[in-house]
């Protein structure tokens, strides 16, 4: 695999970015637990069409890669799931803009001949080889334009063109509806400042890209039609709807319950949780009409079920009860049969946060629309370019 590079200057400073990458505690436990089995279940579905046999080897390029997430993500899911293929036939390439990114991601990986890391920018740089998935995680692509995101795509699909292959396309953005910036809702660009890089201070704002699941498409079928790559299918995801990182820090958005906070405390054993900060009361700005229809049904399936857990603690918020998603219907009848087992006060509470973080976890990984409406936007496109 190659691609021929062109770094050129950051524009927020990278070394602070390295050194969140590589933080512990950047890895809390809704990262472990909810966000990063969300994102590997997204990379399964881009690569099922193209599972390969033992001997061939899955080409994949991670645009904005970092120090590798994506690869430890990905190599994770190929070795549970081995109708993937296999991660020893993994063959991947990260691409970055940064250079201390890409020194410490290959000094991370040095011992690894599949994986390799080189500095590029991807609206200026030229593919040379095929590749089975473009991979993108991280919001990499939320530092371009909108005219610069058009630009990288065209540039991608332009060589699945040329190899006459059939690739998947990931695209990672930052969600335009999220209820973590609800004051920037009518604004798709704004200076984003990332301020969970800083462990002191203020981080210097930097200017992001934001998506609605129809303006991202519109881009997508830009560059497709522009190139005349034909299409198989679109689909969109949204992660972490109500647990993304300013959910805590409430930098945009700060009479915001801190979600992510109590989502953490749920799942540590050690913490007891006011389960009455997670009732979902959020005021929503003016946006589309089917954004705000799913926040006032999804709001009342994750009320429905903090009350039901409150419930068996004795505990009442008033809130009115609704048919919940077959995903997550008998909830209270499930915890309410695990729970006779136990007659420890503190195991009991233990066993209600963990099972309530357990179903609010799958309640948002089942019925997230792919609107735009989380912390990220997936957007995938499977492009089959072989027939040409």
């Amino acid at each position: 695999m190659k691609v021929i590079s062109d770094c050129i200057k950051t524009v927020y400073d990278k070394s602070k970015a390295v050194e969140h990458y590589l933080s512990t505690s950047r890895r809390d436990g809704v990262k472990v637990q909810w966000e990063e089995p969300f994102s590997c279940s997204v990379f399964q579905q881009a690569i099922a069409p193209y599972s390969k046999s033992k001997t061939e080897k899955l080409q994949v390029l991670d645009v904005g890669s970092g120090t590798g997430d994506g690869y430890v993500l990905l190599s994770s899911l190929l070795s549970e799931k081995l109708e993937l293929g296999s991660s020893e036939n993994l063959d991947y390439l990260g691409i970055d803009i940064s250079p201390q990114m890409v020194e410490t991601a290959n000094n991370l990986y040095r011992n690894r001949s599949n994986v390799r890391f080189e500095c590029a920018d991807i609206r200026t740089s030229r593919l040379e080889s095929s590749f089975d998935l473009y991979l993108s995680c991280g919001v990499p692509y939320s530092h371009l334009t909108h005219e610069e995101l058009y630009q990288a795509l065209k540039m991608i699909v332009t060589n699945v063109c040329q190899h006459r292959s059939r690739s998947a396309v990931v695209v990672d953005v930052l969600g335009r509806y999220s209820i973590e910036w609800t004051p920037k809702w009518q604004e798709s660009r704004w200076d984003y400042a990332m301020s969970f890089f800083e462990s002191e201070g203020n981080a210097e704002p930097t200017w992001m890209s934001f998506y609605s699941h129809h303006h991202l498409q519109e881009i997508m079928q830009q560059a497709v039609n522009e190139v005349g790559c034909p299409v198989e299918k679109f689909e969109f995801f949204d992660r972490s709807i109500m647990v993304g990182r300013h959910t805590s820090t409430g930098q945009f958005n700060p009479d915001l319950p801190q979600y992510r906070n109590l989502m953490n405390s749920l799942l540590d054993p050690s913490q007891k949780t006011d389960l009455s900060q997670l009732i979902f009361q959020v005021e929503l700005e003016t946006s589309p009409e089917h954004i705000l229809e799913f926040f006032s049904q999804f709001s009342s399936w994750w009320n429905s079920l903090v009350s039901e857990a409150t419930a068996i603690l004795g505990e009442s918020f008033g809130v009115e009860p609704v048919e919940l998603p077959p995903e997550v219907q008998g909830f209270k009848a499930k915890l309410q049969q695990e729970l006779e087992q136990i007659s420890d006060k503190h195991l009991y509470r233990q066993k209600v946060e963990l099972m309530l973080a357990q179903a609010l976890q799958q309640l948002e990984a089942t019925q997230q629309p792919g609107y735009g409406v989380g912390h990220d936007l997936f957007g995938v496109m499977w492009l089959d370019a072989t027939q040409l």
